[in-house]
């Protein structure tokens, strides 16, 4: 049997972040540590991310052993043209982004094929950062840091919500923003039940006070006015699955897609385009029988591929 040849197909990127100009050059450590994307080891006091913490030599002398980062030696030396050898492909990378970061990315792109990029960040239209990401640029509205910001500046749990129905709507409206980014998994888990606007309400000072409880309650309210507003505006609501963002304070269980179909399977949200992203890895298989079983579930396989792959393609 033949096999499917996607080369010549055009790619579109469904979940990316823009740039970080601080990693254009990273020596062989920093960037097996980058890509590995898991908890240091050496704590930093007020960094709240692990991932940003601190590595001993010893784990540092793992990382560039784990399959994932031999998957992307793998791949750059082919691209690049080096040994596929972390410190070279380190070094040739180096030479190339501090030349011209710019041809660089470009280079990336065209050997993905990727003509367009789903951005997830809360960036104005002409941010210079935009302008470093190759093809069509579309950018996801982030609905956690404004509900966060709402909280603090908001007298009722009626104002936020308004205030905030307002922000989505001018986002997609007049902005183009083509569509939603939620955490739901992690600030509150999939396995919710729904929220009315009295409980909300009723709920607000302890919000305001704090309480984590009463946080997720007013949280899942948000979240399903959001559900029904993305579907009046026909854009997608993308849901962060799995734990590929690293771990969080709270059961990392809670970010299995099954626990959330006795809610978005309601009659009322089912023309509410829902995307999982990272395929919820490790549950990739859940994600895609609800994708199978549900009409308006779609499955995003962003950085699941180094994880699934591990090197398929021997060098």
């Amino acid at each position: 049997m033949n096999m499917l040849d996607f080369s010549k197909v055009p790619v579109i990127d469904n979940h990316s972040h823009p740039f970080d100009l601080e990693k254009v050059a990273l020596d062989a450590d920093s960037l097996a540590k980058v890509f590995f994307h898991g908890m240091g080891d050496i704590p930093k006091e007020g960094v709240k991310k692990a991932k940003l913490w601190g590595t001993t030599d010893e784990l540092r002398y793992h990382l560039r052993h784990m399959g994932v980062i031999q998957t992307m030696v793998c791949q750059l030396s082919r691209l690049l043209g080096c040994p596929d050898e972390l410190e070279a492909v380190a070094a040739e990378r180096s030479r190339r982004t501090s030349k011209n970061f710019s041809a660089y990315v470009k280079l990336l792109y065209e050997d993905a094929g990727i003509v367009g990029s789903v951005v997830d960040a809360g960036l104005p239209r002409k941010d210079p950062l935009l302008d470093l990401i190759p093809g069509k640029v579309m950018r996801l509205f982030q609905m956690d840091p404004l509900i966060d910001k709402l909280i603090e500046g908001s007298a009722s749990y009626k104002h936020l919500l308004r205030e905030y129905q307002t922000s989505l709507d001018g986002a997609v409206r007049k902005e183009g923003f083509m569509g939603v980014k939620c955490h739901l998994a992690e600030r509150v888990g999939f396995g919710v039940e729904a929220t009315s606007d009295e409980e909300a309400e009723a709920l607000f000072p302890k919000v305001k006070a704090k309480s984590s409880e009463a946080f997720k309650k007013l949280y899942t309210a948000i979240f399903s006015h959001t559900l029904l507003h993305c579907q009046e505006l026909q854009v997608p609501i993308h849901l962060h699955t799995g734990c590929t963002g690293s771990f969080w304070n709270g059961p990392i269980s809670d970010a299995d897609p099954f626990l959330l179909v006795p809610l978005i399977s309601e009659p009322r949200f089912l023309q509410t385009r829902i995307v999982f992203l990272h395929a919820a890895y490790p549950w990739l298989q859940h994600a895609a029988e609800l994708a199978h079983s549900l009409p308006h579930v779609w499955v995003d396989m962003s950085w699941t591929t180094p994880w699934v792959s591990l090197r398929l393609v021997d060098c």
